[in-house]
């Protein structure tokens, strides 16, 4: 006959095992990743040269100058707005619709254009959320979403050069599930293409020049 263990007894064993499968869990596995993480962080490059080739163009420090015009469609309502970038050495405007983002040697500001309202006093990148890109859509933030779309790919990437608003681009398409995402950068830096599952966003006009107009806080 087995002797009578008490049960206090074996409930004390059984936490201690428990606790110490979570402490080796935790020793094999490493630490969890997080929905945050950035597996290739900006300016570094995925090993594949057609991808690499466009981050080079968008992880270029540029300071112009130039203003560039786009078109950029929101697939998720098919909803199209005209954008512009337009900076120099110490100075970028940013307009997104009726939004648009100012700074000018380290002041920044958020303008609503079609309205009398005082511009907010730094960048605020929630106004323009419901359109699917940032502030940052014609350099980091499309970098950025190259960079996602190189590990998500499920085939070769394929590089190619096309003529976009008179301008040479370099480009690359990466085929994701569900489709292809292609993206295409000047050979001076901002975006000239981008299509993936979410917007799409082409250049319609290059000048190698800003437009002071750009920086106007209301509507002409």
């Amino acid at each position: 006959m087995w002797p009578t263990v008490p049960y206090i007894h074996v409930m004390r064993h059984h936490r201690v095992a428990v606790a110490m499968l979570i402490v080796l869990s935790g020793c094999f596995t490493g630490p969890r990743p997080t929905s945050t993480t950035e597996p290739f962080p900006a300016g570094s490059p995925t090993g594949d040269a057609a991808i690499d080739n466009v981050l080079a163009q968008l992880d270029a420090a540029n300071d112009g100058p130039y203003t560039v015009d786009y078109t950029v469609l929101t697939k998720f309502g098919n909803t199209t707005r005209p954008a512009s970038v337009s900076l120099t050495a110490g100075r970028r405007s940013v307009t997104v619709g009726n939004v648009r983002f100012l700074t000018s040697n380290g002041a920044s500001q958020t303008c609503v254009l079609d309205k009398r309202d005082p511009c907010s006093p730094s960048i605020e990148p929630a106004r323009i959320s419901d359109t699917q890109i940032t502030p940052d859509f014609y350099a980091a933030d499309s970098a950025k979403r190259l960079r996602r779309s190189a590990i998500a790919r499920i085939g070769s990437a394929i590089a190619h050069t096309e003529q976009i608003a008179g301008q040479s681009a370099t480009c690359v398409d990466v085929p994701v599930t569900g489709g292809v995402s292609t993206f295409c950068a000047l050979t001076n830096g901002p975006l000239a293409r981008l299509d993936d599952g979410a917007v799409k966003i082409e250049l319609t006009q290059y000048t190698p020049a800003i437009d002071e107009a750009q920086f106007a806080t209301t509507n002409a």
